[in-house]
């Protein structure tokens, strides 16, 4: 049995969120503190019952060492197995709430600690930054208390328990409990002390919270700033205490005078919280406001003074002025409406799990910048202290989300009053917590929850707290849709993965006091992603419509290390986890280890800060910030005359305010009316940044000057047939995609093959080649001594409406291993994800594959012509687009058959061949792994294609 509270078993009771855990705080630092991260013995038992009450005393046998902060579900654990599970929805134990399964894997952490004998004369407090999924803490044997809420800290009073010399502490750890059901987020499932652990020691009497309020007036500029300190006394309250203030603005100039408040005492109660309370109020003229793009900071010193005048304890906090609000359909930042740049962030690192370190946090935030995301939802829990202070100081917008998902029960516990204080507690200690960030600009009641009665008590509650920011709970919409309609809850109107026509109809409606800012959309599983421009084309020209959050940043893989000693990234089902969900934890912007996916691309495209558009006057250049100019940027732009670069300079730009737009001139003459000419913009940054170098792209657009008026014969007129390396074959199929169809689980597929074709070669494994049997298809070839051209006709029939392709393939000896285009590019890119690919003249190795599960990868859209090099032998094979149609042409190393026969595969071999495909049409991606299919004008209409191309080997010595 778990001593001292094993006849409670607190694990099991949902109503049960502390024992003697102390109340929740902003963060403190002036306290001497003695860190406890490092290795710890782990001893693992297979239930909590059976955890004997010897466990928590001492050295014992079956302990291995592991490191704190860390998931043992990453870590060895000798002779004892508990590994990641994932799944999405469905809990990884049978239910219902609160039923927990047999085998629930139980972990005593131990070590131990000296403290200094100073300590013992003051309060010792233990620190657990997060445990998964409850705790129980024992010193020198003793119970001290019990926690819930797994990303959040717990505190404890140990001082009773510790003495001089050496000190033993245990933290019991149990993976599942009846907390779990409202932790059932789209992540794995972990366990273990996975955020750092610490003691400190306060003073008897000390500050024990300094909560920080600000106000700004974007009709003045003027701010305010309010401090409290919150003394505890430790019993009776002393007479002679003061807290002295000090308010510093950026520049580190003091503000104001120096405040100082003696801490009220007489007539006063340990039990009245307002009882030893001070407050200081400023006034700031001309504040420099806080934003994502202007993240000023001004710092306040809070010193806690003794009765002899002698300062006891020191803290400083970072604040932003700025205020946050919604009105008129707009969430308004300092009085600005702002764009919703986001993306939905969990904690996760591909050989850590969930313990996540500060560089972790950077590094996410410096690619996130790079690629212009300037929000975060953290989906779907607090983050760790360190991840808000980064945010503050260089420049984000969050959504801070309470740990609450209950998305196997979402329509119940909401309701459950066993489960009214989870809510409550998890919600208010968040606030309590995080209050004096001002990169927080919403507070968000949780995730796939449901809409109940417990969540109307949490949004009661914060907004009696904290009114200074409005309020985000997606699960309102449950309740009969959302245009139009009004709640006492969420300030926001947060859909998830609605489709384009429904988020326009929103903003038409004009209906209700609400923005529309999307929780989550555009599932970037896989090769995915489609539409985000006609998304933001929507939503920047509709009222009402402010952004959202892209699901989701990272690939959440784990790398796995087989018996050989090799690794591979793995998905659910791979560390034998039933039941499981696959890959659909590999949803990322970007991999597990932080590489981009093509998509980011396009992200970064729609996100861009500075438009450029055709104008009747020259060229209209629009500031998409809400606060700060374009004078960090330059400049420059490109002429492409029949997709060669012509000319190159530096556009001249007048300063832009902030949310407004200018006309300047084209910068060059416009050659003749034969020619196709582009115009190519790019911003770049000036000097060095946070998150990049100098010269950084960061915007860029292309504009059509003057359209051929006249048609384009192929070129190349040297060059010579290439029948012996190439026998195109029709092609109608590609690899499917996730999607395509939820391919790793036919038996719980969410959505099958979106159209008739893929389906049946999905059930059937028609290969490529049978492609002549389904559709009419003629084929005439014309040989000289220039080329080969081959001209197709292809009728489809209705049965076979909604095709992944129609084209032709064939394969290349991998010799030629270098590939130069002229079209969209120079990154991948499909019909629906391409207007970030700029037109012109790339060039760059054939792709490898860019996705977890092997999938279509590759394409080009919109080339006329193409060239395979083999560089060694100077040789290249040249395809050249007939008209009247353009090709979508892409390079891989494997055939659609290998890469859909691949399966749940992660590393494909080598492949000796190139594999080209040349389409006349292209099916677009979407992002039906979870939204909205592709749209109609990407699909593929049955009816005739007619389309040409010809193919020569030509010289490139």
């Amino acid at each position: 049995m778990l001593p001292v509270i094993g006849a409670l078993r607190p694990w099991a009771d949902p109503a049960l969120v502390s024992i003697h855990r102390l109340p929740m705080h902003v963060p403190l630092t002036g306290f001497e503190r003695t860190s406890l991260d490092g290795s710890w013995q782990l001893e693992m038992f297979a239930h909590p019952d059976r955890v004997p009450a010897a466990a928590v005393t001492g050295e014992r046998a079956g302990a291995v060492s592991v490191e704190v902060p860390g998931n043992w579900t990453m870590q060895d654990l000798g002779g004892f197995v508990d590994l990641p599970h994932y799944t999405n929805v469905e809990m990884p134990f049978p239910g219902p709430p609160p039923r927990l399964p047999a085998r629930n894997a139980t972990g005593v952490y131990r070590r131990s600690f000296t403290l200094p004998a100073r300590w013992l004369r003051q309060r010792c407090v233990l620190h657990v930054g997060g445990a998964e999924s409850v705790h129980a803490v024992y010193v020198n044997g003793q119970f001290v208390g019990y926690g819930t809420d797994s990303r959040l800290p717990s505190e404890y009073d140990v001082g009773p328990f510790v003495a001089s010399g050496n000190n033993e502490v245990a933290i019991v750890v149990v993976r599942y409990s009846a907390q779990s059901y409202v932790e059932d987020q789209d992540h794995w499932w972990m366990a273990g002390l996975h955020r750092s652990v610490w003691l400190e020691s306060r003073p008897a009497v000390h500050l024990s919270d300094v909560p920080v309020d600000v106000g700004y007036d974007p009709a003045t500029g003027d701010g305010s700033v309010e401090v409290s300190g919150v003394v505890d006394f430790g019993g009776a309250p002393e007479a002679g205490w003061s807290v002295r203030s000090t308010l510093r603005g950026p520049n580190g100039r003091r503000i104001g005078r120096v405040m100082t408040e003696e801490v009220p005492h007489r007539d006063a109660r340990p039990y009245v919280f307002e009882g030893f309370r001070t407050t200081s109020r400023w006034t700031v003229r001309g504040a420099k406001a806080w934003s994502a793009e202007t993240p000023s900071r001004y710092s306040i010193t809070v010193e806690l003074i003794d009765d002899r005048g002698v300062p006891r304890q020191t803290e400083v906090q970072h604040v932003g002025i700025r205020s946050v609000e919604v009105r008129d359909r707009q969430l308004l930042v300092n009085g600005q409406p702002v764009w919703v740049f986001g993306v939905n962030r969990h904690d996760h690192h591909p050989d850590r799990g969930k313990a996540v370190t500060v560089d972790d946090m950077r590094a996410d935030l410096v690619a996130m910048r790079a690629h212009n995301i300037t929000a975060i939802r953290t989906s779907h829990y607090p983050n760790d202290r360190a991840f808000y202070d980064l945010c503050d100081e260089l420049g984000f917008y969050v959504f801070d989300e309470a740990d609450i998902e209950s998305h196997a029960y979402n329509t119940s516990l909401c309701d459950d009053p066993s489960y009214r204080a989870t809510w409550l507690s998890r919600g208010a200690r968040m606030v309590e917590r995080d209050r004096n960030h001002p990169c927080i600009i919403a507070w968000s009641l949780g995730n796939e929850s449901g809409d109940g009665v417990n969540h109307h008590a949490l949004a009661t509650w914060i907004r009696s707290t904290d009114p200074s920011r409005p309020l985000h709970h997606e699960g309102e919409i449950l309740h009969g849709g959302w245009v139009g309609i009004e709640t006492n809850v969420s300030d926001i109107v947060g859909p998830m993965y609605p489709d384009i026509d429904a988020i326009r109809e929103y903003g038409e409606a004009g209906a209700g006091s609400r923005p529309l800012i999307m929780s989550e959309y555009s599932h970037a599983m896989g090769n995915s992603n489609g539409s985000l421009a006609d998304y933001w084309d929507v939503i920047v020209s509709t009222p009402g419509l402010q952004g959202g959050f892209v699901w989701e940043w990272k690939d959440h893989a784990l790398r796995q290390r087989a018996s050989d000693g090799t690794t591979r990234l793995a998905y659910g089902g791979q560390f034998g986890d039933t039941p499981n969900d696959g890959n659909f934890v590999a949803d990322g912007l970007v991999s597990a280890d932080l590489e981009p996916h093509p998509a980011m691309r396009e992200l970064a495209w729609v996100h861009r800060p500075v438009t450029v558009d055709r104008s009747r006057g020259g060229l209209r250049v629009e500031n998409r910030r809400s606060f700060a100019d374009l004078a960090d940027l330059r400049a420059t732009w490109e002429l492409l005359v029949d997709g060669d670069v012509d000319r190159r300079g530096t556009l001249r730009v007048p300063r832009v305010a902030p949310r407004s737009s200018i006309t300047v001139p084209v910068p060059v003459d416009v050659p003749g009316p034969a020619h196709e000419v582009l115009l190519t913009v790019r911003w770049q940054t000036r000097h060095e940044t946070w998150f990049a170098p100098a010269g950084h792209l960061v915007a860029w657009d292309q504009v059509r000057l003057r359209r051929r008026r006249t048609a384009r014969r192929p070129s190349g007129s040297e060059g010579a047939g290439a029948g012996e390396l190439v026998a195109p074959r029709l092609n109608l199929w590609r690899a499917a995609t996730d999607n395509d169809g939820f391919k790793l689980m036919p038996e719980k597929r969410r959505r099958r093959a979106p159209n008739v074709a893929l389906r049946h070669w999905q059930a059937a494994g028609i290969d490529v080649r049978s492609a002549d049997e389904l559709v009419d298809h003629d084929l005439r070839v014309e040989r000289d001594e220039h080329g080969t051209t081959y001209r197709h006709t292809v009728d489809v029939p209705e049965s076979l409406a909604d095709l992944p392709r129609v084209g032709v393939s064939f394969e290349l000896p991998a010799r030629f291993d270098r590939m130069r285009w002229s079209g969209r590019g120079p990154h991948e890119n499909y019909p629906d994800r391409n207007r970030s690919a700029m037109s012109g003249v790339w060039e760059g190795p054939p792709d490898a594959l860019p996705y977890l599960v092997p999938q279509e990868f590759g394409l080009r859209t919109d080339c006329t012509w193409f060239e395979l090099i083999d560089t060694v032998a100077g040789q290249a094979v040249r395809i050249d687009a007939g008209r009247p149609a353009t090709m979508h042409v892409s390079a891989v190393r494997h055939t659609a058959g290998e890469l859909f026969a691949a399966g749940n595969v992660v590393d494909l071999p080598p492949s000796d061949r190139l594999v080209v495909c040349l389409d006349t049409a292209h099916r677009g991606l979407g992002t039906a792994s979870c939204g909205p299919d592709v749209l109609p004008r990407y699909r593929l209409a049955p009816g005739r294609y007619e389309f040409s191309y010809r193919i020569a080997l030509v010289d490139r010595s």
